[in-house]
């Protein structure tokens, strides 16, 4: 395999920034990994406010790809990352109206159990895990799942790295690498990448550190430049403010009054008889 290393804009960033979130350094590797294989159908299980699908689907609209995509979800939310109503979902559908229109998404709102009913065996070429992460909800969906997943196939686990809150991933993840050929990436709490094929993805699992440099180095890049420009928005927002308040008619006279305080003050009381 040859790999191409691109130089995305992501579009939906613009109704929904997700720089410094806990998913996005990893968008960069996912949508060259995307671009390079050019899978027919991805899945995954824990879609929420569509950071690591959205990254999926640029790369699908960009490469002109006929891929599938599928968001498989409750949006109802769970212990870990909390309830929620309505709105994400609604939130989500416009994202994809509005800068995906053409990509073939599917957002399907059920169990993942139930939704696995529906996927035939070795029907899926990218499977990413990101719904509930304790070690048995995770280890759960990884067995049910597995066979869905073609020989060829990749799965994407993350948050491989967070080993508190009642997260289990680095555990199972542990087991994984004793099983099959893996990279794995320790920034943005881990992203797990377990291929069931070796010699397909030869170049990639051979290059494992020169990814892992590259890409977290390119996260950690990006994120420092969302973060500049961050600051400059607040100084901004500071100094317009600061400027409302000084041009108030109560700033002028509060001004005032501190002067006459300090006058006041300063004048010494005349003692009867001197």
């Amino acid at each position: 395999m040859d790999w191409t290393f691109y130089k995305p804009h992501f579009e939906y960033e613009e109704a929904y920034n997700d720089l410094g979130g806990p998913w996005s350094g990893h968008k960069y590797f996912s949508y060259d990994l995307i671009r390079n294989i050019k899978p027919g159908r991805i899945v995954e299980l824990g879609t929420h406010l569509g950071c690591s699908l959205f990254s999926f689907s640029q790369a699908v609209k960009d490469g002109c790809l006929k891929t599938k995509v599928d968001g498989i979800d409750t949006w109802q939310g769970d212990k870990h990352s909390g309830k929620y109503g309505e709105l994400i979902l609604s939130r989500v559908n416009e994202i994809k109206k509005t800068y995906y229109p053409k990509t073939d998404i599917t957002f399907i709102r059920t169990t993942f159990d139930k939704a696995s009913l529906k996927y035939k065996r070795n029907s899926i070429d990218i499977l990413h895990i990101d719904g509930l992460h304790t070690y048995n909800a995770v280890k759960h969906d990884y067995q049910n799942w597995y066979e869905k997943v073609k020989d060829v196939g990749i799965i994407l686990f993350h948050d491989i790295a967070v080993k508190k809150w009642g997260f289990g991933i680095y555990k199972l993840w542990e087991e994984i690498k004793k099983e099959h050929p893996t990279i794995e990436f320790e920034h943005s709490y881990g992203l797990g990448v377990m291929f069931k094929n070796r010699k397909t993805y030869q170049e990639i699992i051979k290059n494992e550190k020169y990814f892992t440099l590259y890409y977290s180095l390119l996260a950690e890049h990006k994120d420092l430049k969302w973060e500049s420009l961050k600051d400059k928005e607040v100084i901004k927002w500071q100094s317009n403010r600061l400027k409302n308040i000084e041009s108030n008619p109560l700033y002028t006279w509060y001004k005032l009054l501190k002067r006459i305080t300090r006058l006041s003050t300063s004048i010494k009381p005349i003692r009867q008889g001197d």
